[in-house]
Formats: structure tokens, C-alpha cells, sequence
């Protein structure tokens, strides 16, 4: 089921090209954390990067390919360079080109920690450690949901079928668990968009995903909470393997990049989910294997 955004300008001419322009309308529903140029600042005129969507996308292609059109290797490698572009025996042009416009009624407005978490106790306090203020640096001020953008896109005449196939699986899988900025995994920077189909949980677990939790039909907000909520509980009773595998300073472990706790779209409502990818380490795997 698409998602559909209330009050969208309508769309101006798109730019000059050969190809035809395709248009995703998006809408942040959870704060977006820093994302900007600066480290720790979102960015209030350009809130919304090119380069950084692209970089989302390169992810989520790099995990399709590997998982489900099985490339491997030196053909990964060549694959992911024709169709992103890249430098490896020679520079390659991605065939792949975006743009973003910004709706200029739903400009990035700020807001404090504290309209979220009032302290890191609070449920929500967990996914937004990283915003509070420490001795050496302020709190940092994040993205207030309720911006609204527009993504652009088309392939190049040089791309195939294929290509335009695996383009489109990319953009549901980013839709569906990406998002804008930082501690996107945590579920900061979440939107919705309107006219792509969500990824099911289905899908997922056909991926080789694992649905380590998924609560109830609620609120974006409160679907946000209980992910987390549950992900706390985790690393609260596997603390001890958690500890041997990481050490006491984990925020910024690999090891943990491919665990998922956030708001997911699905069947018309938002659910809390904490999920497990498939790349995630053979060791965070066998510590949440026998989580129910």
C-alpha cells in the first residue's frame, strides 16, 4: 500500500533531459539527526543531499546484489561501478541520476532533544544519546519532522531493463528501512513515501533478513519507542556477550550497523521493529540467533 502526502505543491517542470523523470514526494516523521555538511548540524538549506541518498542507495543496491541476484567478487565490484558509477580500471558515470526539491511551505525547522527525550532514561533517550551535550561539545539541535521534499530520478540511455528493475527494488528497500542523516538505523531521519510500495516482512526474511521484533499497529512515535524499547531489553540481556564481542565503547561498532530498530511501514500502519540483515557478522548472529 502507497503512502499518500497531503499538501504537496504541485510538481514544476522537471529539468532537461533525454530520459523520462521520475518523482518520489517525501515527508520526514522522525527527527532528523545532524545530516548537514558540519558534523552534529542539519543543514536548514539543503536538509536533503544528493550525495547522501546516493550513498543510502549504494547500500541497499550492494545488499540486493549480494543477496538476491547473488554477485560476488570482481562481478560485484564491475556491476555496482556501472550502475553507480566508480573508479576502478577506469572512472565510470553512475547511470544513475537524482535530484531533490525542497517544498518550500515545509521549510527544516530545529527542535531540542527534549521535545523527544528528557533525559536518556526516556524511552526514546537511547536512539539520541548522540545529541546530548558533553564537556566538549553543546547539544545538538535536530530536524523537527513534517519536511517535505521531492526526489527525482532517471537512468541513463546507456541502462537496460535490468538495470531499471534493480534501480526501483533499491528505492523500496530505501524507502522502507533508510533514511536522512545520522543514527538512521536507530530510527532517526524516517520518512514516508508516496506512490512506493513498502517492503514487506515477507520480503525481508526471503532476503535472509530476521524479524528479531515486531510490535503492534500504532503512531509512527509510538511504534518508534517500542523498537526501541525492545532493542534496550536486547543488548540489556545479552549484555554480557555483547560486552565480550564489543568491549565497553560500542557506539561505533561495525558490529551493530546492521541491526535495525525503528518505525516500519507495512500493511497501512507503522510498526516497531528491530531487525537483523543478512551481512550482519557471524558473531552478532549467533548472540541474537535465539532471540525470539
Amino acid at each position: 500500500m502507497a503512502l499518500l502526502i497531503p499538501g504537496f505543491e504541485p510538481p514544476k517542470e522537471l529539468p532537461e533531459s533525454k530520459g523520462d523523470w521520475q518523482e518520489i514526494r517525501c515527508e520526514l516523521v522522525t527527527p532528523l539527526h545532524g545530516g548537514g555538511v558540519v558534523a552534529r548540524e542539519s543543514d536548514d538549506k539543503l536538509p536533503v543531499r544528493v550525495t547522501s541518498i546516493r550513498g543510502q542507495l549504494r547500500f541497499w543496491w550492494r545488499l540486493l546484489a549480494q543477496k538476491k541476484w547473488h554477485l560476488s567478487g570482481k562481478s560485484l565490484r564491475e556491476a555496482e561501478f556501472r550502475l553507480w558509477g566508480g573508479i576502478g580500471e577506469k572512472a565510470t558515470a553512475s547511470l544513475v541520476f537524482l535530484s531533490v526539491r525542497m517544498q518550500k511551505k515545509h521549510k527544516l525547522q530545529d527542535a531540542p532533544l527534549s521535545d523527544y527525550a528528557r533525559d536518556l532514561n526516556a524511552p526514546l533517550g537511547y536512539a539520541l544519546f548522540t545529541a546530548r551535550a558533553t564537556k566538549e561539545l553543546p547539544e545538538m539541535r535536530l530536524g523537527k519532522e513534517g519536511l517535505q521534499w521531492i526526489v527525482q530520478w532517471r537512468l541513463s540511455e546507456k541502462a537496460n531493463e535490468t538495470d531499471k528493475q534493480q534501480v526501483l527494488e533499491t528505492l523500496r528497500w530505501w524507502v522502507t528501512l533508510g533514511g536522512l542523516g545520522g543514527r538512521t538505523r536507530r530510527g532517526c531521519g524516517v520518512f514516508m513515501a508516496e506512490g512506493v510500495e513498502p517492503v514487506s516482512t515477507d520480503e525481508m526474511c526471503e532476503l535472509g533478513c530476521k524479524i528479531l521484533f515486531s510490535g503492534s499497529d500504532k503512531k509512527v512515535k509510538d511504534a518508534w519507542i517500542d523498537a526501541i524499547t525492545e532493542w534496550k531489553e536486547t543488548r540489556r540481556k545479552h549484555k554480557a556477550e555483547f560486552r565480550r564481542l564489543l568491549g565497553r565503547n560500542d557506539e561505533h561498532s561495525r558490529h551493530l550497523a546492521t541491526i535495525f530498530s525503528r518505525p516500519v511501514y507495512e500493511s497501512g500502519q507503522w510498526h516497531g521493529m528491530v531487525i537483523m540483515l543478512p551481512n550482519s557478522s557471524p558473531e552478532v548472529k549467533q548472540i541474537l540467533e535465539k532471540t525470539k
